[in-house]
């Protein structure tokens, strides 16, 4: 089965899924929303539960989950927690947190070694950053 993954921020949110074996995390898009509205990114965790090649096939959610370097939560943590509790009253699947302490800065510096522009890289930034999110659960799998 497969994992899907959501890096929140506070106007986007990268998504990434794993393959069906459980081994592979792909980025699949940085989606941009209205400041705080997650009712949008709500939906859009629901468009992917029903797209023909997912439905049915993904048993998990992975979220991001902000602490900061000293394990303390910050106002982005209680933002994550209060996003959880949102997506929990809309589906069944299990919504599982995952460290992700410095996955937005390793998602930069792997698009600045790839020479990426300034502007691509905010394009693809949060999708890589869940696609390293994932990675990292996958591995403690």
């Amino acid at each position: 089965m497969r994992k899907l993954c959501l890096d929140l921020g506070t106007k986007t949110c990268g998504f990434a899924i794993s393959d069906e074996l459980g081994i592979i995390s792909t980025g699949l898009e940085n989606f941009f929303f209205k400041e705080r509205k997650f009712s949008e990114v709500i939906n859009k965790v629901k468009e992917y539960l029903n797209l023909p090649d997912y439905k049915n096939k993904i048993d998990a959610i992975i979220l991001g989950y902000p602490l900061r370097m000293d394990l303390s939560k910050s106002e982005r943590t209680l933002m994550v927690e209060n996003f959880k509790l949102m997506l929990e009253k809309e589906i069944t699947l299990p919504i599982i947190y995952q460290d992700e302490r410095q996955s937005t800065i390793n998602a930069e510096n792997i698009l600045m070694q790839a020479n990426y522009s300034k502007q691509k890289r905010k394009q693809k930034k949060d999708s890589l950053a869940a696609q390293l999110i994932l990675e990292s659960y996958l591995e403690r799998k």
